[in-house]
């Protein structure tokens, strides 16, 4: 099973913490369930990874970790009730009995701010976070409460009964009650980044949008340390949160990390789950993380331009092996199901592409036709045909479709769907509906094919005036996975015309776009960028480029070829 694997790697994780041994947890995760063997990582303790450095973790949903200064003690995200915060407290109070100097808040979920009054200690305390972390905090409170409530209720089994919580995929468990908050008030905001000192400690403060768009991240650059918030814990990240939130984006996000990435940290101090030491393994983990944020959405995007449904992408993404399998990413929190359905709703709002779902029947109505439909003692198809000669063209479709996708080659079926459509646009009002129903009742008949634009077809004009950065970005969200599952190619491109420098890693099934220099390139391309548009939407032959000097090529022209072919059209 999948998760044998990363028992190990817990295990190893918590011993390369808090020096424990490792052989302690082997017998309890011999015989525990996958989740059950994930509570490991949420043993109650104070965890010092570095001098000066405590996280406390298991007291509550989120770590609450301490930053010893000089004089007084930061406090970066204080839980999420005062009880807990409290119990907090008092575990750092054995440790050192500094005052509290600041209080950093990472961002504006519940687990991260409820409990700063206990910390504050009825002092006025400077308490750092992003500029919009209030009005976040306020948009919950006032608009969504009643709604994030109930959902967050079910997600994190508030109201199951005792023994029904195994953890909560990113903690113990949500110790969350209305009566308890103690938030304190974020007082000292920032856009970008600040640059503070604290008790004699030096501290940059970096906005950072993931997980959300308030999301900071806070660097100790004199120690090499990296405190990443909420942007990666120990489980597949949370693209999507099925107790609602707005769209995450989830580029920012993989950019965010590779803002971490390039500070080569040492000391990784996660707000959820436990830190990691060695900037080897802190690397390994930060790309890895990246690659799987980004293959999700580029898959994803893939499969829309090819004209996929949500579903039909659902089905056909799933992370590569080596991904799949690395204990950061089980999908104990968020999935990858659930995250390509966010980055589709993202692009393309609720409206997946199938005629028959653009207007469905109600639920109630749709329920009782189906335990009509299962006791009437007749097929499927006798149903939908019924349906569609008794006028209901919206159920005859929905019945259409079920039998088109148990049997993709019956041609009654295509012809009963094709019907129903044109007779839901018989009588429509409005023209978009219209046009869908008809158009797609044509493609489903197999009288038309909407093929995708030709690149080669678009104006010169129109594409030189393509900035390079977004047009190479766009080639990342092309590649063929499948087929670049196995490769790991560095190209430089030098655009003379520009005089900029960029870098594509294309890393087993992910392709990796930054500005600058690859410090081992495997292909360095030189040219301007007009003519590697041209070539990319072939327009112009790579070959014939080559021949006419318009291209200076390392690494060879064949090996410029096979890139290319990496990536669709």
């Amino acid at each position: 099973m999948r998760w044998l694997g990363a028992l190990a790697c817990i295990a190893a994780a918590l011993a390369a913490c808090d020096g424990e041994n490792e052989a302690q947890h082997s017998e309890i995760a011999g015989g525990a369930s996958a989740l059950e063997a994930h509570s490991l990582l949420f043993e109650r303790q104070v965890i010092s990874p570095a001098r000066g450095i405590h996280v406390a973790v298991g007291y509550g949903l989120a770590n609450s970790i301490m930053i010893e200064g000089d004089d007084g003690v930061i406090i970066v995200d204080t839980l999420e009730s005062r009880s807990r915060a409290r119990v907090v407290l008092a575990a750092f109070r054995k440790i050192t009995r500094k005052p509290v100097a600041a209080i950093i808040l990472t961002h504006n979920h519940a687990d991260h701010i409820y409990g700063g009054q206990v910390f504050a200690e009825g002092r006025e305390v400077p308490v750092y976070a992003h500029r919009s972390t209030n009005a976040h905090i306020d948009r919950i409170v006032n608009v969504l409460a009643d709604a994030i409530y109930r959902r967050g209720m079910r997600m994190f089994g508030q109201l199951l009964p005792a023994g029904g919580v195994v953890n909560a995929g990113i903690g113990p468990d949500l110790g969350f009650e209305t009566p308890d908050m103690a938030l304190e008030r974020p007082n000292r905001v920032f856009d970008d980044e600040l640059e503070v000192e604290v008790a004699g400690v030096r501290l940059k403060l970096v906005h950072a949008p993931g997980e959300t768009d308030d999301q900071i991240f806070v660097w100790l650059p004199e120690r090499k340390i990296l405190l990443p918030a909420d942007n990666i814990y120990q489980t597949f990240p949370n693209l999507y949160t099925i107790r609602g939130t707005a769209h995450r984006d989830v580029m920012q996000w993989v950019e965010s990390l590779d803002r971490m990435r390039s500070l080569e940290p040492e000391i990784l101090v996660p707000s959820h789950t436990r830190p990691v030491v060695g900037r080897e393994r802190v690397a390994e983990i930060l790309t890895a993380y990246r690659d799987a944020i980004q293959f999700v959405h580029d898959q994803t995007v893939r499969g829309m331009n090819r004209g996929l449904t949500p579903d039909e992408i659902v089905a056909a993404v799933r992370l590569p092996r080596h991904l799949a399998e690395h204990p950061w990413l089980i999908e104990h929190y968020g999935t990858v199901a659930w995250s390509v359905r966010a980055v589709y709703g993202g692009y393309l709002g609720w409206f997946g592409g199938d005629a028959v779902t653009l207007e469905p029947l109600p639920p109630v109505e749709r329920s009782k036709r189906l335990m009509a439909a299962f006791t009437a003692g007749r097929s499927l198809p006798d149903q939908a045909r019924a349906a569609l000669a008794a006028g209901e063209p919206q159920w005859a479709a929905e019945l259409a479709r079920h039998w088109l996708r148990a049997e993709p080659e019956a041609a009654a079926a295509s012809a009963l769907l094709s019907q129903a459509l044109e007779a839901k646009a018989r009588d429509h009002i409005n023209p978009n509906a219209r046009h869908w129903y008809l158009t797609q009742a044509r493609e489903v008949r197999g009288e038309l094919e909407i093929e995708r634009p030709d690149p080669s077809a678009l104006p010169d004009d129109m594409l030189l005036s393509l900035p390079i950065d977004g047009f190479l970005a766009g080639m990342t969200t092309r590649l063929n996975a499948e087929e670049a599952l196995e490769t790991d190619t560095r190209v430089q491109f030098d655009f003379s015309d520009l005089g900029r420098r960029f870098t594509m890693h294309v890393r087993r099934g992910v392709a990796e776009l930054s500005e600058g220099a690859a410090g081992q390139a495997d292909i360095r391309i030189a040219t301007t960028s007009a003519t590697w548009k041209r070539i990319v939407t072939k327009k112009r032959n790579p070959a014939l480029a080559y021949a006419a000097d318009e291209i200076d090529l390392d690494g060879g022209l064949v090996a410029v070829v096979k890139f290319l072919a990496l990536f669709d059209r």
